[in-house]
């Protein structure tokens, strides 16, 4: 429960630990907040890029959860967030949860200078702006679990991330998203040992594929970046080249697994009393999990062979790179 800034408050149940999720109109966001707001235990802040996605939290009526149309890429959009929510909530906000994020890039050849910087604004400069906004908040909130009294205690302050498996490995055809979501891993890495001081857990949520609208949309971008490409990309790459991707992207979302796997993680982290200890919170099937970590251990000429041979073998090898052969245009 959040009070006037009139008021001296110390937090003293969880019933007043505020969160913050960002991107909650659809996707993992919307299923953390529903999920968490079924707990009865926190006051939640969901940030949506749309009106709609406002109004549709305010439909909830519940006086826990407050829907605020934010842009993590405006500055002034994140000012006005952190004004309101220190005015709202002066006992300061319990967890963080960026999980606002975009997938738009797809090969190099076929992306273009400003989705690569859209991403990096998304992704990477967007939980910039709201962590950088919200840490004043989080160290108000880790100040007050030492001025308790009666022997009470409350759960210590965490920052989550989401970022992906691809924050973790180079996956082809990804590297425009996977360079936002390295740098998303690289800075929480960093903060999670500078905010110790401040008893701050910081963890990172780690999704591979996930029934989501990301990847529908990731498909429809895939298709309009080829439609973009000039004559030179389609002569180098040939039509077998596209035509495999857009197949494997059916495949793809087809074996994807359910985004609640997700959902779950996020959601137990926020919640479990040593939930954002774990530096890092892979999400998959055994088996992909596995080849995660056995890729990371492996010299990087042995990835990159399998890689190459992959490539081969899906349909994603250049067919003309050289531009020797006469192909006729589609």
């Amino acid at each position: 429960m959040c009070i006037s800034m009139a008021t001296q408050f110390i937090p003293s149940d969880p019933k007043d630990l505020v969160v913050l999720v960002t991107g909650s109109s659809t996707g993992f966001g919307a299923g953390i907040v529903n999920d968490l707001h079924e707990l009865s235990g926190y006051t939640i802040y969901a940030t949506c890029t749309t009106e709609a996605g406002v109004k549709a939290y305010q439909a909830k009526n519940s006086p826990r959860l407050r829907a605020v149309q934010v842009d993590v890429t405006k500055q002034e959009d994140v000012n006005r967030l952190r004004a309101q929510i220190e005015a709202e909530c002066p006992q300061g906000v319990y967890c963080v949860v960026n999980n606002a994020g975009i997938n738009a890039g797809g090969w190099f050849d076929m992306t273009s200078e400003d989705t690569f910087e859209l991403l990096m604004n998304v992704n990477y400069m967007g939980l910039i702006r709201i962590t950088k906004a919200l840490i004043p908040s989080l160290r108000t909130y880790a100040k007050s679990r030492h001025t308790l009294a009666n022997g009470q205690s409350l759960p210590r302050a965490r920052l989550i991330g989401m970022s992906s498996v691809s924050g973790r490995i180079n996956p082809i055809g990804l590297g425009p998203y996977a360079a936002s979501k390295h740098a998303v891993e690289s800075i929480l890495d960093t903060l999670r040992v500078e905010l110790s001081p401040w008893e701050i857990d910081v963890s990172l949520i780690e999704p591979g594929y996930a029934k989501t609208p990301i990847i529908t949309k990731s498909t429809l971008a895939i298709e309009k970046q080829w439609e973009e490409a000039d004559a030179q990309v389609h002569q180098m790459y040939g039509k077998t080249f596209i035509d495999s991707i857009l197949r494997d992207q059916k495949r793809i979302y087809e074996g994807a697994v359910p985004a609640q796997w997700t959902v779950d993680a996020t959601v137990d982290a926020i919640h479990k009393k040593n939930g954002a200890q774990k530096a890092r919170v892979l999400i998959g099937v055994w088996s992909n999990r596995f080849l995660v970590r056995v890729l990371e251990k492996l010299p990087e000429w042995v990835v990159d062979w399998m890689m190459r041979a992959s490539m081969r073998k899906a349909g994603y090898w250049a067919a003309n790179p050289f531009l020797l052969k006469d192909v006729k245009q589609d």
